[in-house]
Formats: C-alpha cells, sequence, structure tokens
C-alpha cells in the first residue's frame, strides 16, 4: 500500500561535494529496482525532495512507496547500515512511517467531522511544469491550472492504462473497479477548484543546476486551492486529492525529488470552542468563540506530475 517514511540519517563520509539529485535518485533505483521494461516509465516513488541538513553530519528525508503492492525494501531495515549517495556515506538512524493506507481505504473514505474546502500549497523545491510556445517548443510554466497540477489520466481504447501525478497514481495502482468511477468523480471535483495567489510566497521561476552543466527549470512559491462548490459542502474526494497531491508532488521527475509540496488543508465548519474565563478586570465577557469559514480563523492541519511523465531526467 502506499506509505511514506521520513528518515534521519548521519554522514559517515568526510566530502565537500553537496548531495546531488542525480545521486540519490541512483539510491532509491537500488533499492526499489524496476525491471528493463519499466525502466524509462514513471517510477512507483516519489522523492519528497533531497536530504536536508539538520546540522551534525545529520540528515532528514522524506520518501513516498506510491504502489499499493508493498516496496521490495521497507527502509527500515537499513538502520545502522550506511548507504551510498554519490561521495556521502549515509547512515539511516531512524525511519518514522507517516502515512501507510490503501487506495482501498482512501478511495471509499466517508466525510469526515470537519470539512476540507481548500489548501494552502507550499513549492519544497522546484517544480517541473511545461507548456509549449508558438513555435511548439517546450517552456516552463509556473502558473499553472488547478487541474494540471494533479496530473493526468492515459487512456487508449477507452480503458486507462496509466497517468501521472496525483490522479496518475490512483490509474496505476489503485483496484481497477474503484479507480474507475472515483476518477470521473475527482474530474468534476476539480473543475470546480480554483487558484489564487498565496501572499508572501509569489510564485517565481527557479533553476536547478545538476551534472553534466544542465539546468532545470521550474519554479518555487505557493498558492491557494479552493473547493468551489456555491455553498454545498465538499465530498471527501477533494480531500483525497489533496492527500495524494502531497504524497505524489507535482509535475516532472518527482522520482528525482523535483516538484516536492508541502499541503496544508483549510477546513471550514461551524465547531464552537470555550475558550477559560477572563481574569479580574478583563472587560472581555466569558462566551464561547465561533470558528467559522474565513480562512485566518479556519483549523490547519498538514496532509499528505501534473502533466505527462515526458521521459527521464537522470537514467
Amino acid at each position: 500500500m502506499p506509505r511514506r517514511w521520513t528518515v534521519i540519517l548521519r554522514d559517515r563520509a568526510d566530502t565537500a561535494r553537496p548531495i546531488r539529485p542525480e545521486d540519490c535518485h541512483g539510491l532509491l533505483n537500488h533499492w526499489w529496482p524496476q525491471s528493463e521494461r519499466e525502466h524509462t516509465a514513471a517510477k512507483r516513488w516519489a522523492m519528497n525532495g533531497w536530504p536536508l541538513p539538520l546540522g551534525n553530519r545529520l540528515y532528514h528525508w522524506t520518501l513516498t512507496w506510491l504502489d499499493d503492492v508493498s516496496a521490495p525494501l521497507d527502509p527500515a531495515d537499513l538502520i545502522g547500515v550506511p548507504q551510498r549517495i554519490g561521495d556521502h556515506l549515509l547512515e539511516p538512524l531512524s525511519v518514522t512511517p507517516t502515512f501507510e493506507r490503501s487506495y482501498a481505504e482512501m478511495l471509499t473514505s466517508e466525510p469526515g467531522p470537519v470539512t476540507v474546502r481548500g489548501a494552502e500549497v507550499h513549492a519544497l523545491t522546484p517544480v517541473v511544469t511545461t507548456t509549449r510556445d508558438n513555435a511548439g517548443e517546450r517552456i516552463p510554466h509556473i502558473w499553472p491550472t488547478p487541474r494540471r497540477l494533479f496530473g493526468a489520466v492515459h487512456r487508449s481504447g477507452g480503458e486507462i492504462v496509466g497517468g501521472s501525478g496525483a490522479l496518475g497514481a490512483v490509474a496505476r495502482f489503485a483496484p481497477r473497479d474503484l479507480a474507475t468511477p472515483w476518477l470521473e468523480e475527482a474530474l468534476v471535483e476539480l473543475a470546480r477548484v480554483r487558484r489564487s495567489p498565496l501572499p508572501g510566497e509569489d510564485v517565481r521561476l527557479a533553476e536547478h543546476a545538476h551534472a553534466e552543466k544542465r539546468t532545470v527549470l521550474g519554479w518555487l512559491g505557493g498558492l491557494r486551492l479552493d473547493h468551489g462548490t456555491g455553498g454545498r459542502r465538499p465530498g471527501p474526494t477533494f480531500e483525497v486529492l489533496l492527500e495524494l497531491l502531497e504524497l505524489s508532488g507535482i509535475g516532472k521527475y518527482t522520482a528525482q525529488g523535483f516538484g516536492a509540496v508541502r499541503v496544508d488543508t483549510v477546513t471550514g465548519g461551524r465547531v464552537t470552542v470555550e475558550v477559560p474565563a477572563p481574569r479580574a478586570g478583563n472587560a472581555e465577557s466569558n462566551r464561547p468563540r465561533r470558528i467559522g469559514d474565513r480562512a485566518d480563523l479556519a483549523s490547519v492541519r498538514s496532509v499528505s506530475e501534473p502533466e505527462e511523465f515526458g521521459g527521464t531526467l537522470f537514467d
């Protein structure tokens, strides 16, 4: 089933060269090998960014396995066993599972006690989304529509044959009898989603240099997604879409660490919260405070390639 881990590693090597995305990708190809026929296809994992330094040779890394079939290797089995990433020798000190939920559970989930009405999406690594210019050349697309953020479903002869991104994960790995109707409902839900800028996190062009002096162009920043229901309560499909968005990432090369995002959901409802009585001399009366649908009072909690995969980057 889809799983996510947070890994803490210690670097046992003395090296000046920073950790590179292509080296991380090579390690995961070793952990979770695919057949030669699948080698250039979309991977079954998402590398949610690259190992981040915590200080004193410690690193933090988040990885996601997207297939409903269990991963060939659990990172927890490698605790204490140094792993080669380029010039670095990283030893896993701890592995914490942070997500473990099957597609059957996600696609058949019931509405929760609170309503998810929107989300703030924060790019953690450059997001690679492209479009074509008038000459037919691919150029960076730094303000993609909500529909493209969630990926694509590939069909042939009316049958689902694959996909990419959040939608593609369901198309590729979920049970077909559940995936087909759920994807139809998801496309209807996405047609209601509206995007808007996120104050203080302007979307901007970014570039990432990697091996052979090549540069990957993408975008960084944040945006707000809102479910335009016209007053109607959104169903659980929207919440699952946001969960999958964080798990799978956005855009191309998510298996190499690009397109990693954090999705903070914004909930609404009529939850009443009792607050303690004021101290003596406080003129404000002791009355329940009501949390409504306003974004500035909404509860925010963290949840867990919207386009063709378009080939490999490091393979």
